[in-house]
């Protein structure tokens, strides 16, 4: 089968970092183009991921035939009009989260995607995880057939009282982020803006419910907690901090329905109790491990590749070198790019899914903003005019 050919539009960190090592080893995709209005990053993509062309105008890339697909690695602010270029051109579209920053910027993607039928999506990652895909798996299991395991403690039996709660989730996402690791631009938008889009989509995907309501207290740059109301009184419960440590693990998500709990640690291990013949511990492969030596996985394999890259940092005197990531999905996420390219079938994350964690984003910028109150989100938030 042909491969899709594919322009990087935006050649910064993100795209050197993830996207462009990925495309250019992915069989599903051909690397026709990056393209940078920067010369430095744009030529820093070239020497290292080797595309067909180069150009510093995205225009160029417009009147590629070739060029199927276009992945949009660019600024925030320069996304909108780079997504009206490719679409009316007719180029499929991945672009990185947020997918705007307003609610007329997000009325304008939903409109734009619908007027050219392209394929779309939004970079909410978490969504395509292994470990995120398999607890979404385990969840869906329970809440068809709750059957209690048979160990479970019974006091009341008979006489024990039905209550509504049963039919709710609750969702717990605890991100431990390190603001020295940010470029000065991450400051102005803060931690709620670029990253709470991933861990809204993230209890989106546990909470078949539609969101009514949030509120948030602390403050925009990062030191803070969201909560989340669901129309079927489920709950979701985001705290952030920018002021933790890599030296420890960044993400802990804990799912609770029906007398089953589910854990995901650090997306390397999975914890399930309380769902009949399910294992408790399920481990997943460390993404690009860069100590393949040490056997050990789940979250003591990450503790124990966090050391080994500690050491390794102090030894060479470089402080650049980061612990082995858990697989965050990215990877995933073009394999079902590429796919949808070709059936026609609605990507994973596409534009109307994306759209729900981002409205949701906007109104958590006016709660945050009002001083924490709680702000009212309806159906109208997330649709096009």
């Amino acid at each position: 089968m042909d491969r899709v050919g594919i322009a990087v539009v935006g050649c910064g960190m993100m795209a050197q970092g993830m996207h462009l090592p990925n495309l250019s080893r992915h069989p599903d995709f051909r690397l026709l183009w990056c393209c940078d209005p920067d010369p430095h990053a744009l030529q820093t993509a070239v020497e290292r991921f080797g595309p067909e062309r180069q150009t510093s105008e995205a225009a160029e890339v417009v009147g590629a035939r070739e060029c199927e697909a276009v992945l949009i690695a660019a600024s925030h602010s320069a996304r909108l009009p780079l997504i009206e270029l490719f679409a009316r051109a007719g180029k499929h579209i991945y672009v990185e989260k947020p997918m705007a920053e307003s609610f007329p910027e997000l009325r304008r993607v939903l409109q734009v995607v619908r007027e050219t039928s392209i394929r779309f999506t939004v970079g909410h990652n978490r969504r395509a995880a292994p470990a995120v895909r398999e607890a979404v798996r385990v969840l869906q299991k329970h809440r068809d057939s709750p059957i209690s395991p048979p160990w479970r403690w019974d006091r009341e039996g008979r006489e024990r009282p039905t209550l509504e709660g049963e039919r709710r989730t609750m969702v717990l996402i605890r991100i431990n982020d390190d603001y020295w690791s940010w470029k000065k631009w991450a400051f102005q938008a803060g931690a709620l803006v670029n990253e709470m889009t991933h861990f809204l989509d993230l209890a989106g995907c546990f909470i078949p419910s539609h969101p009514c309501w949030v509120q948030v207290a602390g403050e925009r740059i990062g030191n803070h907690v969201i909560t989340v109301g669901y129309q079927d009184g489920s709950l979701a419960v985001i705290f952030e901090s920018i002021f933790g440590s890599f030296g420890y693990p960044k993400e802990l998500v804990e799912i609770y329905h029906n007398g089953a709990v589910i854990v995901l640690d650090h997306l390397c291990e999975m914890r399930v109790a309380g769902v009949v013949d399910e294992p408790f511990r399920t481990t997943f492969p460390f993404w690009n491990d860069r100590y393949p030596e040490i056997a050990v996985q789940g979250i003591e394999g990450y503790y124990r590749r966090t050391l080994a890259a500690q050491r390794e940092a102090l030894e060479k005197g470089d402080n650049s070198i980061l612990p082995v990531q858990p697989d965050k999905g990215h990877y995933a996420l073009l394999t079902d790019f590429a796919r949808c390219i070709r059936t026609g079938e609605e990507p994973l994350c596409g534009a109307d899914v994306a759209a729900v964690a981002t409205a949701l984003m906007l109104r958590c910028v006016e709660s945050e903003q009002s001083g924490g109150q709680r702000v009212e989100v309806c159906p109208e938030d997330f649709r096009p005019v």
